[in-house]
């Protein structure tokens, strides 16, 4: 028998979200300005007779001409692409948050943004970012960001589908467009200035050609010689790159600067590998020109670029005085196919002792030949990392394992049988018994949302908690809103946890039980009865609310009464026609006859087995039955997986 009992939340007057104070400058329901609050930390401006959303200026082509140095408007963002595209907000506070929650400073409407994504503060007369622990993560020029980084102007952002530029405008007076990059602890800047820099250009040489630069055999030969001697040998980049610019720069004694940026998989953006001077490195960050990069990778041909000082259109900008290089040589590293993965740069101080187009042919042979040796050291750290991945993947399986219990618990007059697998290495299903006062037992089963290392990792904190409330708690209704505050107050964005309790009391033969959005709990009776006890008889997924209110109901056990709760990995399991296994069909095998807890329990996953007929599992299964047998005994039983030799079903 059932017997529910209601704890009535408190009353909510703005309904799903709890309460929350107006941040000056923020909309009406109306989408209007309150006219009487203070202008807000972002500086909003009217665009076609209309306010863009809080927190964004919109601006389409035009110039931010706000400087200064103090001035906190002097920094803005322009949003080169996704939702915002071509709007631009300027930062007026000391701190500013952007994420999809509407109390952000600067909310960016966007599924794969955080509701709180990423911060940026400003000290003194500088402005740093942090990412706030969201789900995808934010990029700074590509990398992404860990702890905080120092923002620079014509930094590149990237949050959820959002792309933004950072402007500083006190920088941006001398006209130079340019991009700060991070390579560990050092930075360098790439500087647009101008792809009429270029003094020549030579498409690569075929690598099957047979009179390719014929006319510099000797020089080419000697390059070849020294670096494939190099480098034949090595099989991490770290290793290869180092080596190939120590050849670089035995053949170029003028050279006095060396890169190497490979494309980023995915976005295809330079990054910074390797690095090397003939001399002490400069002071300041590290300045390359952008538009010889971009140039280099679209057209893929090797280019030299001559006296950039002596170009009159580049007298006065700040960015081509801080990094005087007059001579430059940039090449791609392409595929056998032409696919460009990156670009190899040397440049020089001395336009007279400088580069010579012999010395750009020499060096486009060297890139070929520098292609395959950096082609296998890329798959060489790819398998590296895989390994290293797979390894520390088997070490959280058993750190995960440890966190479950080793075997079921003997609870007088009840016999309790249990099974658990995951779909991959780690998941994100757990399951426990917790002893309590008076000789009770809590069985705990929940569900975190997403599958691998992540879910895990919840999961494990979600353990913890689980075990201290319960403990602590004497209320099983109030124990599981504190579980649930605590997993709001972790941070946890986007992830939430269907999750189920179950205490049973042996001596009075009764269990309470709370449901939060978890699959309905199966209560079966002696004759063969089946009655759910679903979310709509207890509260919402942890997570989802935090003062989100929960309801307990009571069951009385007789003698043949059987408890099933089990994950959306047994009724979801899907066949080889995609159909999956389904409640009805669940339910229905509940109700079959049967004499003990045990023989349920396998009657369900050699089902289930059948169902998905050697389908490959792609979700964890947690399976528990705790019954209290028709005619006395009691006991423990630990199924065996179906996936493990040697451990049959039955």
């Amino acid at each position: 028998m059932l017997h529910s009992g209601w704890n009535a939340p408190e009353e909510r007057t703005d309904g799903i979200l709890p309460r929350q104070s107006r941040s000056p400058g923020a909309f009406t329901d109306r989408g209007k300005r309150a006219s009487a609050l203070p202008e807000g930390p972002l500086a909003c401006h009217h665009d076609a007779g209309r306010l863009s959303p809080a927190g964004i200026e919109r601006m389409r082509g035009r110039k931010n001409t706000t400087q200064g140095r103090g001035s906190m408007s002097a920094f803005s963002f322009e949003c080169l692409s996704g939702p915002h595209e071509g709007e631009r907000f300027a930062i007026n506070t000391a701190r500013v948050v952007l994420g999809r929650h509407p109390s952000c400073e600067v909310p960016i409407l966007d599924t794969s943004v955080s509701r709180h994504h990423a911060a940026i503060t400003r000290e003194g007369e500088r402005l740093l970012i942090e990412d706030l622990r969201s789900r995808n993560g934010t990029t700074v020029n590509g990398r992404r960001l860990a702890g905080r980084r120092l923002l620079a102007h014509g930094d590149e952002i990237v949050v959820g589908s959002q792309r933004m530029r950072f402007v500083d405008a006190r920088a941006a007076v001398g006209g130079g467009d340019e991009t700060t990059y991070q390579e560990n602890d050092e930075e360098f800047v790439a500087s647009s200035a101008g792809s009429s820099l270029i003094v020549s250009q030579m498409e690569l040489p075929s690598p099957s050609a047979d009179d390719v630069l014929a006319g510099h055999a000797e020089a080419q030969l000697r390059a070849l010689f020294g670096i494939n001697r190099a480098i034949g040998n090595s099989l991490s980049l770290k290793e290869v790159l180092p080596r190939l610019l120590d050849g670089l720069f035995d053949i170029y004694p003028q050279a006095e600067r060396g890169f190497v940026l490979l494309c980023e998989p995915g976005s295809g953006r330079l990054l910074l590998k390797e690095k090397k001077f003939r001399t002490l490195q400069e002071q300041g960050p590290l300045r390359l020109s952008q538009s010889v990069l971009d140039a280099v990778t679209r057209s893929r041909r090797a280019i030299l670029s001559n006296d950039l000082m002596a170009d009159e259109r580049f007298d006065a900008s700040q960015s081509i005085m801080a990094g005087p290089m007059r001579s430059v040589m940039c090449v791609p590293i392409s595929r056998a196919d032409g696919e460009v993965i990156g670009v190899v740069q040397l440049d020089s101080r001395e336009s007279g002792l400088g580069f010579r187009q012999r010395d750009l042919e020499v060096l486009a042979g060297v890139a070929g030949a520098a292609a395959q040796a950096v082609e296998q050291a890329l798959a060489h750290d790819a398998r590296v990392v895989q390994e290293k991945l797979k390894r520390d993947l088997e070490i959280a399986h058993r750190v995960q394992q440890g966190l479950l219990p080793s075997k079921p618990p003997e609870i007088d007059g009840y016999e309790v049988f249990d099974f658990y697998e995951s779909a991959q290495h780690v998941g994100g299903d757990y399951f426990n018994y917790v002893p309590l006062s008076e000789g009770r037992m809590a069985v705990v089963l929940a569900d975190v949302s997403g599958k691998g290392v992540s879910a895990a990792l919840v999961m494990a904190t979600l353990a913890a908690d689980v075990r201290y409330c319960l403990a602590s708690e004497p209320d099983l209704v109030a124990a599981v809103t504190k579980i649930n505050e605590s997993f709001c107050q972790n941070g946890w964005d986007e992830r939430f946890a269907t999750f189920v309790v179950v205490v049973i009391d042996p001596c009075r033969h009764r269990a309470t039980l709370v449901n939060a959005g978890h699959l309905p709990v199966y209560v079966r009776d002696a004759q063969g009865g089946v009655q759910g006890v679903g979310p709509e008889q207890g509260g919402l997924p942890l997570g989802m609310d935090p003062g989100g209110s929960f309801r307990s109901s009571q069951i009385d056990i007789a003698p043949g009464t059987t408890l099933v709760l089990f994950t959306d990995g047994i009724s979801e399991a899907m066949d080889i026609e995609d159909h999956i296994y389904g409640l009805d069909r669940l339910e229905a095998l509940v109700a079959q006859p049967a004499g003990s807890a045990e023989e349920i329990g396998r009657r369900i996953l050699t089902d289930v087995e059948r169902h998905a007929a050697g389908q490959a599992r792609s979700d964890d299964m947690c399976l528990l039955c705790v019954g209290r047998p028709a005619h006395g005994g009691g006991g423990a039983i630990r199924a065996g997986s179906p996936r493990r030799p040697g451990r049959p079903l039955a």
